[in-house]
């Protein structure tokens, strides 16, 4: 048994890291975030794209598909949260913290943003701001707190995250 489990935290480990996101449709249009309706098959397959993008590290590509999708449904939580990742992997620290804060205007208990703003401020120098947004996210996710601790600890803002 403990051959098992030392194989599958072996494998657990060298799994790539992927932003984990919500699925915008769990729950978008739902009221919750003041949307009003589900999401257009435009608007969705412009979100797939951008995701497409993060995937392959293409950032610029990333944020011209996420920012069509504000663009045209500038409620998509999701969508304002990735754009901010995008942004900040290319070192666009301005328009990343546009980003997220629009994000957290609209859903402000967002986990994914408070997590993405802590690595942004971390990233900026700001370690008070990261560590804010740390004692935000520890009270909605502990496991996204923790690695967020763990990047400020090791003034790592990418620590625990694809390039």
């Amino acid at each position: 048994m403990r051959t098992l489990a030392a194989g599958l935290a072996v494998l657990l480990c060298a799994l790539p890291a992927v932003p984990v996101l919500a699925d915008p449709g769990d729950g978008y249009g739902d009221g919750g975030d003041g949307a009003s309706g589900d999401l257009s098959p435009q608007v969705r397959g412009l979100y797939d794209q951008g995701m497409d993008h993060v995937r392959a590290k293409r950032w610029a590509l990333a944020a011209a598909a996420f920012a069509q999708a504000v663009r045209a449904e500038p409620r998509f939580v999701e969508a304002w949260n990735m754009l901010g990742y995008a942004y900040r992997k290319l070192k666009d620290n301005t328009r990343a913290l546009e980003a997220y804060r629009r994000a957290l205007e609209l859903r402000p208990d967002f986990k994914y943003a408070h997590e993405y703003i802590g690595r942004l401020y971390l990233a900026m120098g700001n370690r008070a701001q990261a560590m804010r947004h740390y004692e935000i996210l520890r009270r909605l996710d502990a496991t996204l707190a923790a690695q967020l601790l763990r990047a400020i600890e090791a003034d790592n803002p990418d620590l625990g995250e694809p390039d």
